[in-house]
């Protein structure tokens, strides 16, 4: 078997390894794609620690090449591989690939029968790659209890803040998306998010000015798409509301809690969303989501590591990645 091997950061190798053997409670998946994410890259750079030698990959798709007979995963079948999985050695009970379990980078794995998703014909391989935002978004919106007519407020235009966004008007809630980047709100509103505004000094009287003269009945922080002050939306949000802040990787997010205790503000935190996996793929097969203003890009595998240090090198300059899905393809 043939694996890309981070043996340090900053030095990944392809190498051969053995054969993986199938258990009776196993599937053998063959990768056929798999996402560039920035927690690919934290790992890379060595930002985020990990035990080398290591496997990177938080997110692919595959198709099945062995299964038992009475699965009812089948023989053949494309799946969404499950960036997130229970385990109960692991000191927070999770198994998160590519960050604290071997990841995709690599031609074949084994999963359990319920840590692989079947895709319909409807969902191609660019929009599966789309799952991990809608599944964050309704995990948001259940965290939150979201009730139809309801402002949330979201900080951070990226491609989490845009899907998010979506999703928040396929459950008929108005979401009001905050972000300093010109480009992030033109796409936006492409993508048919009506109210968008700079995150400025002036964001609290648009808010008001949106609501009727009421501030928001909910916020979300989108740690991965912001350089602002996380406590920021404490006052841009009513008494008793929800606030969530949902983060990508394992960096540090300060925040400071004063004007939350004061209005008895319910604090949520969101890193993974793996019980809305199937959730998401219903909404991408219903055509809930518009993705026609992200930009996908196909790589060959061997162009990995050129990207990798590319994307490294912007990471540790503390500038932003680029908004778009790089997608690996991997043929051996």
């Amino acid at each position: 078997m043939k694996i890309w091997q981070l043996s340090y950061p900053h030095n990944i190798q392809h190498v051969t390894s053995p054969d993986l053997k199938r258990p009776a409670d196993k599937v053998k998946v063959k990768v056929t794609k798999a996402l560039l994410s920035e927690s690919d890259v934290a790992v890379y750079s060595g930002a985020v620690k990990v035990n080398a030698p290591f496997i990177l990959g938080k997110f692919a798709i595959g198709q099945v090449t062995e299964a038992e007979q009475d699965s009812f995963i089948r023989k053949g079948e494309r799946v969404y591989l499950a960036g997130t999985t229970e385990d109960e050695c692991a000191p927070d009970g999770l198994r998160i690939a590519g960050e604290t379990a071997d990841g995709f980078y690599r031609d074949f794995v084994l999963a359990g029968v319920d840590d692989v998703y079947p895709l319909p014909s409807s969902v191609s391989d660019e929009a599966a790659f789309l799952i991990d935002a809608i599944a964050l978004a309704e995990h948001v919106v259940d965290e939150m209890h979201v009730d139809i007519g309801q402002h949330i407020l979201v900080i951070g235009g990226g491609l989490y803040g845009n899907i998010l966004c979506q999703i928040l008007i396929y459950h008929r809630a108005v979401p009001i998306l905050a972000d300093n980047n010109p480009e992030r709100l033109a796409r936006a509103k492409r993508s048919g998010i009506y109210y968008t505004f700079p995150n400025d000094d002036t964001l609290k009287s648009k808010v008001l000015e949106v609501t009727g003269g009421k501030l928001a009945d909910g916020a979300v922080y989108l740690a991965s798409a912001n350089r602002c002050e996380p406590s920021v939306m404490f006052p841009l949000v009513k008494r008793d509301a929800y606030v969530a802040f949902c983060s990508l990787t394992q960096k540090p997010l300060h925040v400071n809690l004063e004007n939350a205790i004061k209005n008895n503000v319910t604090v949520k935190g969101i890193s993974e969303s793996r019980e809305f996996v199937s959730t998401a793929i219903n909404l991408l097969a219903n055509k809930a989501v518009n993705f026609s203003e992200f930009t996908f890009r196909s790589y060959r595998e061997e162009e990995l590591p050129q990207l990798l240090q590319k994307y490294a090198e912007l990471y540790e300059s503390n500038a932003y990645l680029p908004e778009q899905f790089d997608i690996v393809k991997f043929i051996f």
